[in-house]
């Protein structure tokens, strides 16, 4: 008696697919964002596996990040500029804000920019008499004002 061949499932034969279509890191496209992620992900993976940095770690244009037109602003300090420096896997960064000034920035800086700021703290009391401290909202250091037509 044999038995019969158990035919693989939709997600099996899709990951098959995936993994007959991975190409060797040296042969990879850098062409978009998503082309990045990709290749330092698989970098950091075999570099991992060797125990030895032998493909280094590419950061992506400035150009291939998406942009939002923005207005910069101070609380803090409204009249002082902001030196910017920014230095990650994925961007470098490096420029000086002035306040009031328009800036197309890309949106990893304006998600940094965003979540600065001071942690605003409330005490509040457990029904045993004891009382917790927790952030309640951070107040926002910057004012990054979006611009949606000229």
């Amino acid at each position: 008696m044999t038995k019969a061949k158990k035919k693989p499932t939709l997600i099996e034969e899709v990951k098959e697919v995936k993994k007959a279509q991975e190409l060797p890191i040296d042969d990879m496209p850098l062409e978009t964002l998503g082309d990045y992620v990709r290749y330092n992900k698989k970098c950091r993976a075999l570099n991992q596996k060797l125990g030895m940095c032998r493909h280094k770690v590419k950061q992506c244009p400035l150009d291939l990040h998406p942009k939002q037109r923005i207005i910069f602003n101070r609380k803090d300090q409204p009249r002082n500029p902001l030196p910017v420096m920014v230095f990650n896997e994925m961007i470098d960064f490096e420029q000086t804000l002035v306040p009031g000034q328009t800036y197309d920035l890309p949106l990893c800086i304006i998600d940094h920019l965003a979540s600065k700021g001071t942690p605003i703290w409330e005490n509040q009391e457990n029904p045993d008499g004891s009382s917790n401290t927790y952030k309640v909202a951070t107040d926002p250091r910057f004012a990054l004002r979006t611009v949606y037509a000229e």
